[in-house]
């Protein structure tokens, strides 16, 4: 156990004793391991990694973080923090050991604090706990923390910088679903929706609107749902799941709720597909039980996913509907995707030349599913 691990209450007394600082301004439930690069004691510069078991290019970035560590061994410190359950990242640590230090945020406080929606990311601080830069963890260059480091002349030691605060054991010990669908509801507001992608279960935190989209693959702004009904669920499908089965109609059904389809115009983007170039799943592999998106600032890709799943990606970041073929063959079978859609005319170049597919934005015509209480 490290030394860290066995003082959770010291960093604590130390952040109320010294109020001219600004220390613990990060907070952790716990520490599973400290750097085996880095010095713990006066660092001009914090990174924290934000990153999950299950996010393949996390591990990619880690390595190259690892280096970066390695370069500046006495004035940044690299975390590497996690929100998932401690448990399940020892035992990935121990098939994908790593340097850099470990640590689980407390019940995804800093997560929620930073907006971190896409892995990796990352948040650069000084020692004084101002941000100086944010951006996906790959693009931390030695170059950018050199000049941060010129700039900063205040020291901070990790104890001081992070706030240790425990957790009731209860909370740490891993659930898994006994029944293939299990619905939890939460007293609390959840702002975005969190996917739990086990080997064993599905999980899905958030808002009724939020994981019915998810699961269907729908716009959010194409789910009107009854006045009352939209509070927030904790979600949990046991696996294996049923390659063929409707997840969202499953849902609805178990909560006794009726959908009835509709229709709205507005602007959207409308997937044609004449002569579908679609790639294999060959091209990207990012293992089972993994990610199976990595949305960048400016490009989407994807593993072993279908047209459909990644139409919902694009709605979600241009926050628009993206209607997509009803053939089933077309929109669901399975590919590898790799596409830029910060820019429209560059989108429509690389849709067009590697996958077949012709997308327009325009006024579409759009269904939309209105979500009510079955009558008694």
């Amino acid at each position: 156990m490290t030394s860290i691990k066995k003082k959770h209450f010291l960093p604590l007394i130390v952040c109320l004793l010294v109020a001219s600082y600004s220390f613990g301004q990060i907070k952790v439930s716990e520490f599973l391991q400290e750097s085996k690069i880095a010095s713990s004691d006066n660092n001009k510069l914090f990174f924290v990694d934000f990153w999950a078991t299950w996010c393949v290019p996390c591990i990619t970035a880690k390595e190259h973080l690892g280096v970066l560590q390695k370069q500046f061994p006495n004035d940044l410190y690299i975390v590497s923090l996690t929100e998932e359950n401690p448990l399940r990242v020892e035992k990935f640590l121990k098939k994908k050991p790593t340097d850099l230090a470990i640590a689980i945020d407390y019940k995804g406080e800093t997560f929620k604090d930073y907006n971190v929606r896409v892995l990796p990311e990352g948040v650069l601080f000084n020692a004084d706990g101002k941000v100086l830069w944010q951006g996906g963890a790959p693009d931390l260059k030695k170059e950018i923390v050199s000049k941060f480091l010129r700039q900063q002349s205040s020291k901070a030691s990790l104890n001081s910088f992070f706030n240790v605060v425990s957790i009731e054991e209860d909370t740490i010990s891993e659930y898994v679903p006994t029944e293939s669908l299990e619905i939890k509801s939460l007293s609390y507001n959840v702002e975005d929706l969190t996917i739990g992608d086990a080997e064993d279960y599905l999980k899905l935190t958030g808002s009724l609107k939020q994981i019915i989209g998810y699961l269907a693959k729908i716009y959010k702004n194409q789910i009107v749902l009854e006045e009352g009904l939209d509070t927030n669920y904790e979600i949990y499908f046991k696996k294996p799941l049923n390659a063929n089965e409707n997840l969202a109609f499953k849902l609805v059904t178990k909560m006794n709720l009726g959908v009835e389809r509709k229709f709205a115009e507005g602007e959207g983007i409308k997937f044609n597909v004449e002569t579908p170039r679609f790639w294999d799943t060959n091209q990207i592999d990012w293992g089972k039980n993994n990610a199976k998106y990595l949305v960048g600032d400016s490009q989407i890709q994807a593993d072993n996913v279908s047209l459909k799943d990644v139409a919902y990606q694009l709605a979600f970041v241009l926050d628009m509907p993206v209607i997509v073929p009803d053939e089933t063959d077309v929109s669901l079978g399975k590919h590898d995707w790799d596409f830029h859609y910060k820019f429209f005319q560059l989108m429509q170049t690389d849709l067009e030349d590697n996958y077949g597919i012709k997308a327009e934005k325009k006024k579409i015509t759009y269904p939309v599913y209105h979500i009510q209480k079955k009558a008694p």
